[in-house]
């Protein structure tokens, strides 16, 4: 009886939970902001240095660090706060993880994203505008920050294609696959495969760890971004699960896979294809239905120092993976039909990360290489009615800027500390382009990105814990109309 009881109070609790969840968005006062970005680009440090900036700034004596954010410049914030999440059965964001790691005598950056976590703000303020302010003095909006990794969405562009269509695009990436230490095992594997004969799942298994291994080193160890399935490079809850055990078909023409279609369900071919449809079905649109299609709001982190650093290709590479996310997002104006039944993300930003890693004078040129990277995706979601906006922004400000004398006259320059040896470093990273780099770039190579170590932790008596680059600029762009 006690194990029924406590059972129904759970179920009670969910549904008092998804109840006020729903209350919240009817009245306009939910925002459910969603965070993603390739591997790299900073996810986590990000939403650990937004959340400590918000949950420090209010009207409660403390200096304002975010003075270009409306409603803390006319002193309206009254304050924000943790709250118990709507989702009981996602993850939550670990936010105290993510600043011990940062407090740590020697401060680490905290663990990259894993899987989908969440995380539930209520920002309480003053309205100046509307109803709100002739009937209250104060209001509350609930901030739901949802953290996924960027490489989940590189599947969405699957849903457009059969296993055939989608092995024969794969087929196109052979001179990237080429370039790991693991391809010819893969290749030769799949040369020794009997497609006609019964599935052998031992074999399948083996071969498509080959091709996780081929597709991780190419990402971690080459610096790629485009790789499919993006549950192969973070599985998340199906490790190890026989939905992940599948891989494209390379050399295979038309007539050999025309044969193939019609050999009997238990073939190796069949069981692959039918092993892509089931991740179709079961990974990616559960994905897309229970989270993505959600969300109203999208930041979109984009690192491009790293790709400047490893070439050309890489860079194209992380183009490529941009336009293919983008594919997928759902654009659109957002009313309360369209918010409570077929939400709609209303706003994008794009984000530059980590500009704190360069020159303040490179500022500039980083986000005009951003608006070229992303200007196809911003007239599509402008042409829907989103509002699209681009920035250059450090969530943790890990550097300090300074001037040195050269042959040349003074120049600028950054400090911090290397994060590669500990130890302290003043550079130039180099000019970055401000339009998409053409041949002589990548012939001069000439930028000379550097990854800087978190700043030493200093306890603050007034304000947040770290200094940033243009968080307020990004909270008025994506909460300011909602706290008018």
């Amino acid at each position: 009886m006690g194990r029924i009881n406590r059972s129904l109070s759970k179920l009670s609790k969910t549904v008092s939970n998804k109840t006020l969840s729903f209350a919240h968005r009817a009245s306009d006062r939910n925002i459910r902001l969603a965070v993603t970005g390739l591997s790299g680009s900073g996810k986590t440090a990000f939403i650990t240095g937004l959340v400590n900036q918000l949950l420090n700034a209010g009207l409660t004596g403390k200096s304002n660090n975010l003075p270009l954010w409306q409603v803390t410049r006319d002193e309206r914030l009254y304050g924000v706060k943790r709250d118990l999440q709507p989702d009981l059965t996602v993850a939550s964001f670990d936010y105290e993880f993510g600043m011990n790691a940062l407090k740590q005598a020697v401060p680490q950056w905290p663990a990259s994203t894993r899987n989908i976590s969440e995380l539930r703000l209520t920002l309480k303020y003053q309205p100046s505008q509307g109803i709100l302010a002739k009937l209250t003095d104060s209001a509350s909006l609930y901030l739901d920050i949802i953290d996924y990794p960027g490489e989940w969405l590189l599947d969405l562009p699957m849903l457009k294609q059969n296993y055939g269509q989608w092995s024969t695009a794969q087929e196109l990436r052979k001179p990237i696959f080429a370039k790991s230490q693991y391809y010819l095992a893969f290749v030769g594997a799949l040369e020794s495969l009997e497609l006609g004969a019964n599935a052998d799942e031992a074999e399948l298994k083996h071969i498509a760890e080959l091709y996780q291994e081929v597709l991780v080193d190419c990402v971690h160890q080459h610096g790629f971004y485009y790789a499919q399935p993006g549950r192969l490079l973070l599985p998340g809850e199906f490790a190890g699960s026989p939905v992940l055990a599948f891989f494209p078909l390379l050399n295979m023409s038309d007539e050999t896979r025309a044969d193939l279609e019609n050999t009997q369900a238990e073939s190796t071919y069949q069981v692959l294809k039918m092993r892509y449809k089931q991740y179709q079905d079961k990974v990616i649109k559960p994905f897309y239905k229970d989270y993505f299609s959600t969300f109203d709001r999208q930041l979109l982190l984009v690192d491009c120092f790293t790709p400047l650093n490893r070439g050309k290709e890489q860079f194209d590479d992380m183009t490529q993976a941009l336009n293919g996310i983008m594919e997928s997002f759902k654009f659109g104006q957002s009313n309360l039909l369209k918010r409570l039944f077929s939400p709609r993300i209303d706003k994008l930003l794009f984000a530059a990360s980590k500009v704190d890693h360069i020159t303040r004078d490179q500022q500039g040129n980083v986000l005009s290489l951003l608006t070229q990277l992303v200007k196809q995706s911003q007239r599509l979601a402008k042409f829907e009615g989103c509002e699209v906006e681009t920035m250059a922004i450090s969530a943790i400000k890990a550097t300090q800027h300074g001037m040195i004398r050269s042959a040349k006259g003074e120049i600028e320059v950054v400090k911090g500390i290397s994060l590669n040896d500990r130890e302290p470093i003043t550079l130039f990273p180099g000019e970055v382009p401000n339009s998409l780099p053409g041949s002589a770039f990548w012939e001069s190579q000439g930028f000379g990105f550097t990854s800087f170590a978190p700043p030493n932790y200093t306890p603050q008596s007034d304000g947040a814990d770290f200094e940033h680059i243009r968080l307020d600029h990004l909270l008025q762009f994506l909460l300011g109309d909602k706290l008018k």
